[in-house]
């Protein structure tokens, strides 16, 4: 087995002069490689833990150097840490850092998921010309939409996300510079801080988190949105992406935008043929195929259609120039739940499909348990409109679907 070798927090000068903690695995031979780049807001010291997805260690053995990043203003990285609006710059700046070292031939693929998808498609719209190849899952193609907001409302789930994946970590940035700290050992109640307004006058959203009051500020999506937005730039990616998700991924639909945009609207020849999709029975983090309320079978998981090798094979093909096939196979890779096998097709949508449209229905109204609300083809007729009391202080909690909180089935 060949030696790695592991440099561990090298700073990476920006633009404006911050420098971002970088970790690089290697081979000990120095020989130049391809290069495959991930950049995370969740610790990179964290990057070996899991490798149902993308395996790190394997991919430096096939001939790659990995380098994984901590994004400005988290970790060990300097600066302010302002969600995707920083990834454009840095994303390029690090790409160009990444081409013009000793250990690099120049070619550069990322890969990652959730935020990581937005650190590749947000630079990938500058042409970074060492950037060749792509691997974003789970992730977005719009900030506004499915992120912060939904159909419009303000979603919740990114606020469980600001505390617990944000706020706690910047906490200890400052008690390790000496700072003071809030009077509290822990981030805030999510579910109290939702019954004080406006929600973004709470004292931990303005000392910790003040994105947090930009999104509040921006209920429309406006051009503070389209600054973040991938699909609206696909028509400046000249990349070949593979895409990942899950049936109930909260970005699922947002995965099949960005593949079908990429393939429609890329930037080159080369993107808009070199599209490729795979959607397994998965969660936003869970690609196992098993959950308490459904098992999808031993096939069902990233493993059993080994998706750390189906990574090795794409960057090989457009990092190595290796004629292997993944570009001449069918672009789209679904598993069709129901019958719980995997099936290829040739696009997406699926050729062929039959659209009929559903019409919600109630005679004595839905808006209970014990209502008799349906779904039907006819269109409905002469019907009384099902209405309902909100109250922020007994909401209805969810039991799963496509969310991002956790213990959801």
């Amino acid at each position: 087995m060949p030696t790695i070798l592991i440099d561990k927090n090298i700073m990476v000068p920006t633009r404006d002069g911050v420098r971002l903690a970088t970790d690089i695995f290697r081979l000990a031979d120095g020989a130049p490689a391809p290069v495959l780049v991930a950049r995370t807001p969740y610790d990179k010291d964290g990057i070996l833990a899991g490798n149902s997805t993308f395996d790190v260690l394997a991919a430096v053995q096939a001939g790659y150097t990995v380098v994984v990043q901590d994004v400005r203003g988290r970790y060990a990285s300097e600066g302010v840490f302002n969600p995707q609006i920083q990834e454009t710059a840095d994303g390029v700046d690090t790409f160009a850092w990444a081409a013009a070292q000793p250990w690099s031939n120049g070619r550069i693929g990322t890969f990652g998921g959730s935020y990581l998808g937005g650190t590749q498609l947000l630079p990938a719209r500058e042409q970074p010309p060492a950037l060749q190849a792509m691997a974003p899952s789970i992730t977005f193609s719009d900030c506004y939409e499915g992120c912060s907001y939904q159909g419009g409302a303000k979603v919740l789930h990114d606020l469980r996300w600001v505390v617990a994946n944000i706020v706690p970590a910047e906490m200890a940035r400052r008690a390790a510079r000496g700072e003071q700290l809030l009077d509290s050992d822990l981030p805030f109640d999510v579910d109290g801080a939702l019954n004080e307004l406006p929600l973004a006058a709470h004292p931990f959203i303005q000392e910790y988190a003040g994105f947090y009051r930009d999104w509040l500020a921006h209920p429309m999506p406006d051009a503070y949105w389209r600054q973040i937005a991938p699909n609206a730039g696909y028509e400046r990616i000249t990349a070949p992406a593979l895409h990942i998700s899950g049936w109930y991924d909260i970005f699922l639909w947002n995965t099949f935008e960005n593949y079908m945009g990429m393939k429609q609207r890329g930037g080159s020849e080369v993107a808009r043929r070199n599209q490729r999709v795979i959607i397994g029975p998965w969660t936003h983090m869970n690609f196992t195929g098993s959950f308490p309320d459904r098992e999808f079978g031993p096939a069902a998981s990233s493993m059993a259609i080994d998706l750390p090798d189906i990574h090795l094979r794409w960057f090989d093909r457009w990092l190595k120039d290796a004629d292997n096939g993944i570009d001449q196979a069918p672009p789209v890779l679904i598993f069709v739940m129901g019958i719980d096998e995997w099936r290829t097709a040739a696009d997406w949508p699926l050729p062929d499909t039959n659209y009929r449209p559903y019409y919600l229905h109630s005679r004595r109204g839905a808006n209970s348990l014990r209502g008799d609300g349906a779904l039907s083809y006819e269109p409905p007729g002469d019907e009384a409109p099902d209405v309902f009391l909100y109250n922020p202080l007994r909401p209805v909690p969810t039991v799963g679907g496509q969310v991002i909180l956790p213990g959801a089935n």
